[in-house]
């Protein structure tokens, strides 16, 4: 209650019934005084009057405002009061003050721009309201992050610790292992050389009794003790047969790599949303994300190429092209798709129409477009020099079509122990040899690091295969021959499709396990079944557009009760 209640009757001034009060005199008054006095006075007859139950609330103080409004003093001529508002200064102004500073300016009626502002700030505090129980929110989230965070860092530092540890203990098995076997070699060696050097004191003291024997016989001056001494038997005296040891055990210390020793820090992608879209196209073998919620997808086991606009209660197709077998698709920075379609590359404008970019001497299979409009193409090959028929080759071409660039073998190097290139080994060589780098390169992606990706499938009726990241010259930096855990032991790897996160992770779908493995910058494995616990089964085909979704194409050609669809996942 803003002002202090009076005792009594601000009127009457005997009865201390007190239950109204008017704001306009500002006297509290009994209900008598209320009804028989201050009523029948005319001046009053626009008076607020309120129960003192009200003094205080909202509605009150707002009444209050009003008729404090009308007498609201100039801050310019104190003696005034505003009537007016002035819109181009922006502030209630009196008489003079038009007269005066505000000449030839706009005004309006102070109780309107009153009304206007009083709104604004009605809605401004529903705003901060809104707002403040939206931080609110925040903060009990950020308040359960920070405790899920904390457990999850004392758990990964738990683990840390505990591989430090099994190091230590591997370390310090194998150096135990080292050290006993150097001790029962050296053992070896010791009683070896002990037996040697009794043998070899043995020798030198039969050696003395022979020479004292022949010294005898050289002053003596008998001629038979000449006759007698055994000189066969004194050479083989000198010839004892000691073991031959050219040089002792050596140590040669491994150097150590630090980095991946213990393990990595990787962020794994978490799944924050996804967004299913139902399609009538059984077995998606490609889909490239053109714009919004516009996708292109294709069969090539059914021939056919459709641009779907997913933004519907089901989905629309906007075009529909049939008897083509495209094998991959790949977006330029103007939007047009690039198709591999046999021999050609195709452009599919933006508006639908179907050109050949580029005629080529060989089967395209995997196409991928870069930042810098660079083309990396996936092909066959004929192979006149060898066996086979054919040999996979990876081109880089420039946005004008010319090759600056062509991986397809590689060298196997001799080094007179044994035949070793990354990936590779074979001792059927002989000397420095040159071998296909890739069977069937049936997809291919330019990382963010500007490495080369490509998968590269051996069987072409089971797709088993490997992935396969190449430096810009051409060497093999890793390969991924599929996860060794217990849950993959039943399955061939066999890869299909890759695509890349915004934070450097590869997706690889694997036909074999029907699942996505997520690996790291170095291929290393964090995962071999990223989508089997959110409901995605089948998952064929993946890419991801410029906000760093991941979309998914399935394959459900062989479920006739199973709706195809297509996912979209947001990654938190």
């Amino acid at each position: 209650m803003e002002a202090q209640i009076s005792a009594v009757c601000q009127f009457c001034e005997t009865s201390r019934e007190i239950n109204w009060r008017c704001l306009n005199c500002d006297l509290f008054l009994c209900r008598i005084c209320n009804s028989r006095i201050h009523s029948k006075i005319m001046s009053s007859a626009e008076h607020k009057i309120i129960h003192l139950d009200q003094c205080g609330t909202e509605e009150t103080v707002n009444n209050m405002r009003k008729l404090d409004l009308k007498q609201m003093k100039c801050k310019t001529h104190p003696d005034k009061t505003c009537f007016v508002f002035c819109k181009n200064c922006n502030q209630p102004i009196c008489s003079s003050c038009i007269l005066n500073i505000h000449q030839n300016h706009t005004f309006c009626e102070i109780d309107d721009v009153y009304e206007e502002k009083l709104a604004d700030i009605e809605n401004l505090k529903v705003e901060i309201k809104s707002n403040i129980a939206l931080m609110t929110n925040e903060e009990t989230l950020l308040q359960e992050y920070e405790l899920k965070g904390k457990k999850h860092h004392m758990e990964i530092r738990t683990l840390i610790l505990n591989r430090e540890e099994e190091i230590k203990q591997e370390i310090a098995r194998k150096s135990k292992d080292v050290s006993d076997e150097l001790v029962s070699e050296w053992h070896n060696t010791e009683q070896s050389i002990n037996s040697d050097i009794e043998l070899c004191l043995k020798t030198k003291s039969d050696l003395l009794k022979r020479k004292d024997n022949i010294y005898q016989t050289l002053r003596s001056h008998d001629p038979r003790l000449v006759f007698d001494e055994g000189l066969t038997d004194v050479k083989q005296l000198h010839q004892p047969m000691f073991c031959k040891r050219a040089s002792l055990f050596q140590f040669f210390p491994k150097t150590i790599e630090a980095k991946g020793l213990l393990g990595d820090l990787i962020e794994k992608p978490i799944i924050e949303n996804i967004t299913v879209y139902p399609i009538d196209m059984k077995c998606i073998s490609c889909i490239n994300h053109c714009e919004a919620e516009k996708v292109l997808i294709c069969n090539n086991s059914e021939d056919i190429l459709k641009k779907e606009d997913l933004n519907y209660d089901r989905f629309q197709t906007l075009k529909t092209l049939q008897d083509i077998r495209v094998m991959d698709i790949s977006q330029t920075k103007d939007g047009h798709a690039i198709l591999c379609v046999g021999d050609d590359l195709k452009i599919l404008t933006k508006t639908g129409q179907l050109k050949t970019f580029l005629h080529l001497d060989f089967v395209t299979l995997c196409v991928h477009v870069n930042n810098e409009n660079e083309l990396f193409v996936g092909a066959l090959v004929k192979d006149p020099d060898r066996w086979r028929r054919e040999l996979g080759i990876v081109l880089v071409l420039d946005e004008q079509g010319n090759t600056t660039c062509a991986f397809d073998k590689r060298k196997i190097v001799n080094d007179s122990d044994n035949y070793y290139i990354p990936g590779y080994y074979d001792d059927s060589f002989d000397e420095d040899e040159e071998v296909d780098m890739f069977d069937y390169p049936s997809r291919v992606l330019n990382t963010k690091k500007d490495d080369i990706l490509i998968i590269d499938s051996s069987n072409l009726s089971t797709f088993a295969g490997k992935v396969v990241l190449l430096n810009r010259l051409g060497d093999i930096v890793q390969e991924y021959n599929g996860c060794r855990c217990e849950n993959c032991n039943d399955f061939n790897f066999c890869p299909f499709d890759i695509a890349e996160t915004h934070s450097n992770l590869f997706l690889v779908s694997d036909i074999g396990k029907h699942s996505i493995h997520v690996l790291g910058a170095t291929l290393k494995i964090l995962t071999c079944s990223f989508v089997d616990d959110v409901g995605i089964d089948k998952p064929l085909s993946l890419c991801t557009d410029a906000a760093g979704k991941l979309w998914i194409g399935c394959d459900m050609s062989a479920d006739d009760d199973e709706e195809p669809k297509i996912y979209c996942i947001t990654f938190n």
